[in-house]
């Protein structure tokens, strides 16, 4: 009995030291990398004729502007290799709107990475999508700001918009943050 466990601990001692055994690569840590992805919502607006009449009179624009925080802070800045802005309208209204998005930095500056939409008259599924890829464009990383200039364009039949009819023009829009840490 004492022969068979003195053979079984041989045979297991002799796989345990004849195992293959690979050199540990104590760089691998060094070429770790991920790839995190951010989803964002940005601006979300819902206006109705009520918000484009004031006093009897069309408002030609209405702009607003917000802080773009997504960029500030420096690992964000140092690792974010693209970013997919999503735009997503609903116009209910007979007459089309420009939208436009300036892009600024911490001095109120364009960036340079201005977007513009044209939203046709009853175009209650417009979608546009606009991607940053920053090695070929690093202005995008000084945005701090985002002023949005939503412009109703002159009827082409010279009519107004009727306020005692309900319409409504709904924008969404999101980003997609693509990130790569080593």
């Amino acid at each position: 009995m004492i022969k068979k466990h003195v053979y079984c601990l041989l045979a297991f001692l002799s796989l345990i030291l004849s195992a293959c055994v690979d050199n540990i690569d104590f760089d691998q840590a060094e070429n770790f990398e991920i790839t995190p992805v951010l989803a964002l919502s940005l601006v979300n607006s819902d206006i109705t004729q009520n918000d484009l009449v004031v006093g009897g009179s069309e408002v030609g624009s209405i702009t607003q502007t917000s802080n773009f925080t997504v960029l500030d802070n420096s690992t964000a800045r140092n690792d974010l290799e693209r970013a997919v802005l999503r735009f997503e309208v609903s116009n209910q209204f007979n007459r089309d709107f420009r939208i436009e998005f300036i892009f600024l930095d911490e001095n109120d500056a364009s960036t340079n990475n201005d977007i513009i939409l044209n939203i046709n008259a009853n175009n209650t599924n417009f979608e546009q999508e606009n991607e940053f890829i920053i090695a070929n464009n690093p202005s995008f990383l000084n945005i701090r700001k985002v002023q949005v200039v939503l412009t109703l364009l002159p009827s082409t039949d010279g009519s107004s918009i009727d306020i005692n009819t309900p319409t409504n023009f709904n924008f969404k829009s999101a980003g997609t943050f693509y990130f790569r840490v080593n």
